[in-house]
């Protein structure tokens, strides 16, 4: 994602092509401010090894430098600097000494200072001008009278001096030449040797950067599906809009310009999921059915670089039922399970209790709370009921204790009571589509639970429950239960109308019908009316035998 600081764009991420490093980046070819003073990096190229960049023109992906390169440009055209300030210090010196009619300089003679005796600070009178110094005076240490100073042979002082001023002159030059004679021998060795071309550094790409360059590369070349998931159902990546029909979710996802998907991944944490269904390449009107034949289509046709690998992101086949792993063929009744499936194959976090694979670090620690041998429980303050999450006691609060709705709606304002009135509330008032149809008859559900339940039900015959007294076997334990009531006689379900009882519920909600509903049912020999059907008909049964029921058939 790009972005802009203070002192310039940053890219972040961006692949510096200067060590091949996914980086925070800049543009070689932008000016930034740093420490007051503008700098152009392409331009310090140039200044320092001469060397032009090319691709500074095109897109601001090819002509990034990480901050770490931006360190190591600036020491060299620092170094650089202080190269070039020697070399004119050098040339400078070797003018001075070898030039015509160039005189050293001498440095002043040093002052000859005076010696006060320390019980008189005053300063000594000042001599007359024709009071000049006797060249063959020596101090023999006798008192002198009021000019009490001592001068110890000024004479000799002085010329001793002037020769180790002398002296050390000459010897700054003898160093000096010498230095520069020695200087001018490496120049001439430097210039003898044959200059080898530099050879340019195979440079490494950073493996994560692969991968979203391969991801984006298959998304905006061809015909694929990228998707996002929540258990079973399926979210456009690019308006998040909710699908459970795969074709759907394919043929909305195609009304989306795919180069916005380069932005989309680099915020998704999570591994990227690509729907294979359809390949073909978008550059050129050629079908393609596998990664392999797109991959050479890519490299040997458009010339573009393209490596995928099975980690980098998930590839699936979607379908509305009998989903298929396309590693090992095993197939799954919906998505969560074959997702979870998938993270055998490719998952990298590993629990070291029983060895099961997540794609995602925070999902192996949840899965790793389970191995606990103490849970921590979340015990509510009303009635002491223990949950294991802070949320499930949330939920059960608000519900039962506090009376609030709970669930909130990701599109509108609204709260629900609970999940199954927020999941109606998406499809009815939000209009998505969820229908689950059965392959094997023409019923449709509007959740994979119900639709799962009819398959077991009715078409399976998976009835686990069975009477101990008969051989009646059920899908539901409830089933089992009330059936039991008609081997003991319990009546257990009264009405509160008129008090007639009922073994089953079912039958009781039947009943209930009779207290609401209009009687649209009516005898016509006595004009008994009923609301249902079935019950017009135990009428007559019951109270005129000798007629023909056809008569009475509404």
């Amino acid at each position: 994602m790009s972005g802009t600081s203070r002192k310039g764009p940053v890219f972040d991420p961006g692949l510096c092509r200067c060590c091949g490093a996914l980086k925070k980046c800049r543009l070689l070819n932008h000016e930034y401010d740093w420490q007051g003073k503008k700098e152009v990096y392409s331009d310090m190229f140039v200044d320092c090894f001469g060397l032009m960049l090319s691709h500074l023109d095109g897109s601001e992906l090819e002509r990034l430098i990480c901050a770490t390169c931006v360190l190591r440009l600036r020491d060299a055209s620092a170094f650089r600097g202080q190269v070039l300030r020697c070399e004119e210090t050098l040339l400078q010196a070797s003018i001075h000494v070898h030039g015509e009619n160039v005189t050293p300089e001498v440095k002043q003679e040093p002052e000859v200072k005076l010696e006060e005796r320390p019980e008189e600070v005053s300063e000594p009178p000042e001599a007359p001008e024709d009071d000049v110094m006797d060249p063959d005076y020596v101090d023999d240490g006798v008192d002198n009278g009021d000019l009490d100073v001592t001068v110890a042979k000024p004479k000799k002082s002085l010329k001793k001096e002037k020769k180790k001023v002398k002296r050390r002159e000459k010897r700054g030059k003898r160093e000096l030449v010498e230095k520069m004679r020695k200087t001018g021998e490496r120049l001439r060795k430097l210039e003898k040797i044959e200059i080898q071309p530099a050879v340019e550094k195979k440079r490494v790409v950073d493996a994560d950067y692969k991968a979203y360059k391969d991801c984006v590369t298959l998304v905006e070349s061809s015909f694929v599906c990228p998707f996002d998931t929540s258990f079973s159902d399926y979210f456009c990546v690019y308006c998040r809009q909710v699908f459970t029909d795969p074709d759907k979710l394919r043929e909305h996802t195609l009304t989306h310009d795919p180069s916005a998907y380069k932005d989309i991944v680099t915020a998704v944490k999570k591994l990227p999921q690509i729907d294979v269904h359809r390949i073909d390449c978008r550059l050129c009107p050629v079908k393609i059915d596998t990664l392999d034949m797109f991959k050479d289509h890519l490299n040997n046709v458009h010339g573009m670089t393209f490596y995928p690998n099975p980690s980098d992101f998930l590839i699936y086949k979607l379908t509305l039922t009998n989903l298929t792993c396309l590693e090992c063929n095993q197939t799954f009744g919906f998505f969560h399970a074959l997702r979870k499936h998938m993270a055998e194959h490719f998952g990298t976090c590993i629990c070291d209790v029983c060895g099961a694979h997540y794609f995602e670090e925070r999902m192996l620690i949840l899965h790793q709370k389970t191995h606990q041998r103490i849970d921590e429980n979340f015990p509510c303050k009303d009635c002491g009921k223990n949950f294991k999450s802070k949320h499930s006691r949330y939920l059960h609060e608000a519900r039962t204790h506090k009376k609030e709705p709970a669930y909130q709606c990701v599109k509108c304002d609204a709260v629900l009571f609970s999940y199954t009135l927020r999941y109606r509330h998406m499809i009815e008032v939000h209009g998505e589509e969820r229908l689950f149809p059965c392959e094997h008859c023409d019923r449709a559900y509007d959740s994979r639970k119900s639709l799962r339940e009819h398959n077991r039900r009715s078409h399976l015959k998976i009835f686990k429950h069975q009477c101990d007294l008969c051989d009646k076997r059920f899908y539901l334990p409830s089933r089992l239960k009330e059936h039991m009531a008609t081997h003991t006689g319990e009546r257990n379900y009264r009405c509160e109308y008129c008090g007639k009882s009922y073994p089953r519920l079912r039958g009781l909600k039947v009943h209930m019908q009779s207290h609401g509903a209009e009687k649209k049912f009516r005898c016509t020999l006595c004009g008994a009316a009923f609301t249902q059907n079935v019950n017009l008909r135990n009428h007559v049964k019951r109270q005129h035998q000798s007629l023909d029921l056809d008569e009475f058939h509404d």
